[in-house]
């Protein structure tokens, strides 16, 4: 198959990644390549090792007003060339490019990789309304709030890690709390800082920095040698921060759609200890232990409980979300959905047939 993927404009797909999408991206096309398919991906750049091929049809335009800078990406992406591509796959909210998608009659295929907020509600509604698009969510969660807030049946596809680039540590035991993330105030690192203070254990911290003033806060003035701030790390550098890790703490008080990193842990032998907010409740396993309540106080004996988790424990688990069982799931949706559109098609030209034959019937002679 012939297969666009979407991001956006000035979206970078280079490590280390601003957020689990790109990481997504990156890994679902380069297994797209291997199982023998034709890849390119929407983006402004990518890493030189990547198997796909980046497009970028977007110029950049200096001090160009938000509404004219829309109108021009939605132009210049409506003048690519998609004549060839057998499937048109987007994973980013950028409606106007969605917009412009629906004019390519091309199979179109959105990834819900959000919540369902009002602004991405509205936006979807419209645009299914206008065209054909066929969702996907990526856990159960975003399942049941995009098919109530749509009012249609999504596939569930759930997200999968490339095994490989995690591979599990030898010993459990003894270690530092590991936390990562983007730094901001849903993802709440202080709560994970007031546990390691609180059970005076070193505690190691990886994430982009989104909210400055978040991390001068609530980050910074606890930074010391048991608590330290490990950067915005790639992930071969996370996974080496992961071999020393005894717990990966996720303290995300809104709602993960997914948990990728908690996912990228679990593959690397460390437990996860959190909210039920930031993993999918779904996750029912040994190696993920979470509490209801967003007390920081309550994660200390599930911390202690971790201790008799096993790093085999944990891989066990998350070999159930491997790249290769969900890059064929979306492969099966792209070849139900092109039966599907056979299918309409197959009966549209029926009807024009009896249409006409009736028409033959009927006339007056």
């Amino acid at each position: 198959m012939n297969i666009l993927l979407v991001s956006g404009p000035g979206i970078s797909l280079k490590e280390p990644y601003n957020s689990g999408i790109e990481s997504f991206m990156v890994s679902f096309a380069n297994k797209l390549v291997e199982e023998g398919h034709n890849v390119d991906v929407v983006a402004l750049e990518a890493d030189a090792n990547c198997k796909f091929r980046v497009l970028n049809p977007f110029r950049v335009f200096k001090r160009t007003p938000p509404f004219f800078k829309r109108l021009q990406e939605l132009r210049q992406f409506k003048n690519l060339d998609v004549s060839h591509y057998d499937v048109i796959h987007y994973n980013m909210f950028y409606p106007h490019l969605l917009k412009a998608g629906l004019t390519f009659n091309k199979p179109l295929f959105l990834t819900l990789h959000s919540p369902a907020d009002k602004k991405r509600i509205l936006a979807y509604k419209k645009l299914s309304r206008q065209g054909d698009i066929t969702f996907a969510a990526i856990s159960e969660r975003v399942r049941l709030q995009w098919e109530q807030a749509l009012a249609k049946q999504i596939p569930l596809i759930h997200n999968g890690i490339d095994l490989t680039l995690w591979p599990t540590k030898k010993h459990s035991g003894s270690g530092y709390l590991l936390w990562s993330a983007r730094i901001n105030k849903e993802k709440n690192v202080a709560d994970a800082i007031r546990l390691a203070k609180h059970m005076q254990l070193p505690l190691r911290i990886a994430g982009r920095i989104v909210d400055q003033d978040y991390f001068d806060s609530e980050v910074k003035p606890f930074l010391n040698d048991q608590i330290q701030y490990a950067g915005h790390l790639t992930r071969r550098e996370l996974s080496s921060l992961a071999k020393q890790a005894a717990v990966f703490l996720a303290t995300a008080t809104w709602q993960e759609p997914f948990g990728l990193a908690a996912l990228e842990m679990l593959s690397s032998g460390v437990p996860v200890v959190g909210y039920q907010t930031a993993v999918p409740p779904d996750w029912t396993d040994q190696s993920v232990m979470t509490t209801r309540s967003h007390r920081w106080q309550d994660l200390e004996k599930l911390v202690v409980k971790s201790n008799s988790i096993t790093p085999a424990d944990c891989k066990n688990f998350a070999s159930t979300f491997g790249i290769h069982q969900m890059t064929l799931n979306y492969l099966q949706l792209y070849s139900q959905k092109a039966a599907k559109d056979k299918n309409s098609l197959g009966t549209s030209n029926v009807r024009k047939v009896m249409s006409h034959e009736s028409e033959i019937a009927n006339k007056d002679y």
